[in-house]
């Protein structure tokens, strides 16, 4: 029979995260997936001498006698429910682990204080967490390490006690005292860490929320996993990391996507500053002491008062749209990092900041089908830039649907837009009036028909145009010459042909290597280092192909390029036909 505890228990509780809502997506599947996950639990639970004194739905209530063998219960369950094949319905559970007094009456537990905290944390975690209380975790020291201060433990930020290595490498992770709804006091939470399990999670559910200013986000974020791992991983190794990209890439949803899923890490908070409307650096400086909430002291100044405050101070900073400010941005954020330890910062820009200790992330665009591949509904699934345009089109219209009919469309509708977020999105904003084959149909005429943006939105989010544009004012006279001479070539070019084409007096060839790099960091150019050549975003060329017919030599660049790709044919005719050939088979 299994041991009823007493006395001290740890309790481990455990439910289904969103099961009513699996329950009416999956019907056909939902209640055998069930069954297999209370299979799951009743065996890892006992196997780990636990005993399962309730069931509720879909609710676990088990008792340890041993805290050790609670935590790696909960560790086997969930590995296992993440390796099982789910058919339909796949199943994650949140996991809260908490250890006190109750005592076993023959038919359940007596203890309310003690089961109702365990209730409580379990409630704080998201589906696949596991978090246990500051009481088991001194518990685990004191079984574990006997002879070791609990403090030694508990102040570090990931230590797997001794008695629980190899079973796999458990750890945990410090996530600091929280307030639990009923509770009076904070209670210390701690996440179970171990290979196999998910890592990073949302902000815990409780009643204390990291301080933050993020800015609650009405759409739903699509795909970038892939993007927001790799950005995480350059932000532990980093005090900056600068997000680049062209306009409309999704650089600020992505920064405020990782702000939040990191929040737990940042013990003062996470704070989102817009550059937008900023210039100098006097006022990068007073634009973040307003967030901050910073008292001003007239006998210091601004960037003082800033670094007095944060000094040591443990938060992430969000500097989004620094790319007209960037010689400002990049003196403040020199200073910022360099004296104030715990400090991390995302910026946001079209170019880099360029600033010591800086890591660069290329954010690109959203992956899209090819325009020739036959595809289906389903499989358009498979492609982010697929499931944003639908989203996007399904809160646009509520009759919105996708079918045989129309998803080769909204394929080609990406493709032509190269995976953009921002111009998928205005896209998808013209089903309201046309239908996806009309507006892949005039997506030739894109500036006039991607106009439908959000009034909320900045003004140059809300049309293509006003997108591009603001990239296009940022740049000097030459910058300028260039992008629109350079939108002449439709599928790239290589450095030769451009210095070929696009110089004269304006532009001496000796300038083109310095020019052509100074479009590529500012987002303009697409340099493919295998290849060895460059191209343009589809949008941002024949943003540069209508300014160069409205210059005076619309007629000299397009004859230059045809003049040089006639030659170049013509060689490369003689060489194939002609004596080095010949030579060649010889």
């Amino acid at each position: 029979m299994t041991v009823r505890p007493t006395g001290s228990v740890t309790f481990l509780f455990t439910d289904i995260e969103c099961s009513t809502k699996l329950a009416q997506e999956f019907p056909g599947t939902f209640q055998s997936a069930v069954n297999r996950h209370h299979s799951i639990l009743q065996n890892k639970i006992e196997s780990n001498r636990g005993f399962v004194f309730e069931i509720v739905g879909d609710a676990f209530c088990c008792a340890f006698e041993n805290a050790a063998d609670a935590v790696k219960a909960a560790v086997e369950v969930n590995l296992a429910l993440a390796r099982e094949k789910w058919e339909g319905a796949e199943i994650k559970i949140r996991t809260g682990i908490h250890s006190g007094n109750a005592e076993w009456n023959g038919s359940k537990y007596m203890g309310y204080i003690t089961l109702a905290r365990s209730a409580r944390v379990m409630s704080a975690a998201y589906g696949e967490q596991i978090l246990i209380s500051n009481d088991t975790y001194r518990l685990l020291d004191l079984q574990l390490n006997p002879n070791e201060p609990v403090t030694k433990i508990i102040n570090s930020e990931s230590t797997a006690p001794l008695g629980l290595q190899g079973k796999p490498e458990i750890s945990f992770r410090d996530l600091g005292e929280r307030r639990l709804k009923d509770l009076m006091q904070p209670i210390r939470l701690f996440q179970v860490t171990a290979p196999g399990l998910r890592y990073d999670f949302p902000p815990l559910k409780t009643l204390d929320p990291r301080r933050n200013n993020l800015p609650v986000q009405v759409t739903s974020f699509i795909g970038r996993e892939e993007e927001i791992e790799k950005a995480k991983e350059l932000l532990k190794h980093s005090s900056l990391v600068t997000l680049t990209g062209s306009g409309g890439s999704g650089k600020t949803r992505l920064a405020v996507k990782i702000g939040t899923d990191a929040i737990d890490e940042y013990q003062c908070g996470v704070w989102f500053i817009e550059f937008e409307s900023l210039s100098g650096n006097s006022h990068l400086a007073n634009s973040i002491t307003k967030v901050l909430g910073i008292i001003e002291n007239p006998k210091i100044t601004v960037e003082e008062q800033l670094l007095d405050y944060i000094k040591d101070r443990e938060m992430l900073l969000i500097f989004d749209n620094c790319e007209h400010v960037v010689n400002a941005a990049t003196m403040l954020v020199h200073t910022l990092i360099t004296k104030c330890p715990k400090l991390k910062i995302i910026a946001t820009s079209r170019e880099a900041l360029r600033c010591e200790g800086e890591r660069i992330y290329q954010v690109s665009s959203l992956g899209y089908p090819e325009p020739d591949e036959k595809i289906s509904p389903e499989m358009l699934n498979q492609y982010e830039s697929a499931r944003l345009f639908i989203e996007r089109a399904s809160s646009a219209n509520l009759k919105f649907s996708v079918n045989d009919e129309n998803a080769s469309a909204i394929a080609r509708i990406c493709y032509q837009l190269e995976g953009v977020p921002l111009a998928i999105e205005l896209a998808a904003a013209r089903v309201k009036t046309l239908s996806v084959e009309q507006i892949n149909e005039r997506l030739d005429d894109r500036f006039n028909l991607l106009t439908a943006g959000y009034r909320t939105a900045l003004p140059r989010q809300q049309t293509l145009r006003a997108l591009i544009n603001w990239s296009y004012e940022l740049l000097n006279e030459k910058e300028k010459t260039l992008w629109n001479r350079l939108s002449v070539f439709s599928g790239g070019w290589t450095l030769e042909a451009a210095e070929k084409i696009c110089t004269d007096e304006k532009i001496i060839k000796t300038e083109m290597i310095e020019q052509l790099e100074a479009l590529v960091e500012k987002s303009i150019v697409i340099f493919n280092a295998e290849k060895i050549r460059y191209r343009m975003l589809e949008s941002i060329r024949q943003f540069g192909a209508a300014k160069l017919k409205d210059e005076n030599e619309s007629e000299s660049i397009p004859e230059r390029h045809f003049k040089y790709y006639t030659e170049l044919a013509t060689n490369a005719d003689e060489k194939i036909t002609g004596d080095e050939i010949v030579h060649g088979l010889n």
